[in-house]
């Protein structure tokens, strides 16, 4: 799998010369703190936990004093253009991925090449940076996140199923997974979805969650995608992306082990609908493990993690939220802050509270590698024995970089391609209608002879 990533630079922290404590950075002079402002957006417990983490920053680093904005994550980009127009844009902040070219295509943002290439010794995971035709680096993911199977542990018991397989060379094929899910979808007479008289319209606990919206992976293992690894050829209308994208809506509207959009009110966020067995599996994103460890401490929740699984061959995704520096015109002190801070945030040694609490992996090869960052980072209370197998070496070895990080249409194509599917969740027409019929015409009317 390694083939398929995008070839990146390797990033590294180059501005770690943070003095001793109590003493000031020695570039930023030792007048008032330089200000800096950073945006970002989460819920609660990120929220806390992006804001204690900007606490102590500001307290190792006495020069410089971080303000951090919460933003709602629907209102972002209007919220970031609403700046830009009047020129008050923050200093650093998260960014919508898929909005993020046209920023790097109008010099809004920062080239962080300088910053983040170089040297060696804290090497990041390539495919964990954004950037455009090799072009500028625009940003960096702070955190790694990949895509797992979580899973409620009672419910495998109750059904007499084998648990998930942690390791990808053991993982479900794709009928594998199918009728496992029929064996714990459950309907309100307790009658699984693998037996007679089974009621599809009155499901109490479904096999697995609804992830129409992260099927990048399914279709990575079966040879697909929407674009190949240049962002120059569209694989979305390949034989391979269509047989993927039935088979998902299969799940809802053939074997009733996902919920219908329809069904969505009823069925809450990963770790309620597993604790509430209102769902026995989720594919969710590493972002999951921050509630999930929550219910495990507070509320009992049994859960556990495996690999995906596959079609023709093993794969996930990444996912990651850029950090990025605004062009803000400001220089010298203030520039040099701002590398201070953003060399800070991507360093996993500073980050280990949010690491261990869930919410983040690290960005870094060699926390994937070294046996002792690998027990620093997964030795908590809330990490599974099987994490190391199910989420450590599966990022390491059978990720496929998201497009996200390198296709500059990914919005303008996104635009026309989810609508679109939505008329095949909905199950008003097939996929291969969709795509053909729907899709590939708006491309082209879109973008003319780019994708030919």
């Amino acid at each position: 799998m390694k083939g398929r990533l995008k070839n990146a630079s390797h990033v590294v922290m180059l501005l770690a010369a943070f003095s001793c404590s109590g003493c000031l950075f020695a570039s930023v002079g030792t007048n008032d703190p330089v200000e800096l402002r950073f945006t970002y957006w989460g819920g609660p417990l990120e929220r806390e936990a992006v804001e204690t983490l900007i606490a102590t920053f500001n307290n190792e680093h006495p020069g410089i004093q971080v303000r951090a904005q919460l933003v709602p994550i629907n209102s972002y980009v209007e919220k970031m253009n609403v700046m830009a127009a009047s020129k008050t844009l923050p200093d650093v902040g998260y960014f919508p991925e898929g909005s993020l070219y046209p920023w790097v295509e109008n010099g809004m943002l920062r080239d962080l090449t300088p910053l983040l290439t170089g040297d060696e010794a804290n090497e990041k995971l390539d495919y964990t940076l954004y950037q455009f035709h090799d072009g500028p680096i625009a940003g960096g993911s702070v955190a790694n996140e990949v895509i797992n199977i979580y899973y409620n542990k009672q419910l495998f018991a109750e059904a007499g199923v084998e648990l998930p397989p942690t390791k990808a060379e053991e993982a479900w094929s794709w009928d594998e997974f199918v009728e496992v899910a029929k064996m714990l979808t459950v309907d309100r007479n307790g009658r699984r979805a693998n037996e007679p008289g089974f009621d599809e319209n009155r499901i109490e606990t479904y096999g697995v969650s609804n992830f129409t919206g992260w099927i990048d992976s399914f279709l990575f293992s079966n040879g697909g995608g929407f674009v190949d690894e240049t962002g120059k050829q569209l694989l979305i209308d390949q034989p391979e992306s269509i047989e993927v994208l039935q088979h998902v809506a299969d799940l809802m509207y053939v074997h009733h082990v996902m919920p219908k959009p329809s069904d969505l009110s009823t069925v809450p966020a990963t770790d309620t609908a597993l604790l509430t067995k209102r769902v026995a599996m989720a594919v969710d994103g590493q972002w999951a493990m921050q509630e999930l460890g929550r219910a495990s401490v507070e509320d009992g929740l049994d859960f556990g993690i495996g690999v995906l699984p596959y079609f023709e061959q093993p794969a996930t995704t990444n996912y990651g939220t850029p950090i990025v520096a605004f062009e803000t015109g400001k220089e010298g002190e203030h520039r040099q802050a701002v590398d201070t801070f953003l060399t800070y945030i991507m360093d996993p040694e500073n980050v280990l509270m949010l690491i261990h609490e869930g919410l983040w992996m690290p960005n870094e090869t060699a926390w994937y590698e070294d046996r002792e960052k690998i027990e620093r980072w997964i030795d908590t209370p809330i990490h599974p024995p099987e994490y190391e197998e199910a989420v450590v070496d599966w990022a390491k070895d059978y990720v496929v970089q998201n497009p996200n990080y390198f296709w500059d249409d990914r919005q303008k194509a996104g635009d026309i391609i989810s609508p679109a599917l939505d008329q095949l969740w909905l199950n008003n027409k097939t996929a291969e209608e969709v795509v053909l019929d729907d899709i590939m015409p708006r491309m082209k009317r879109q973008f003319g002879d780019k994708y030919e």
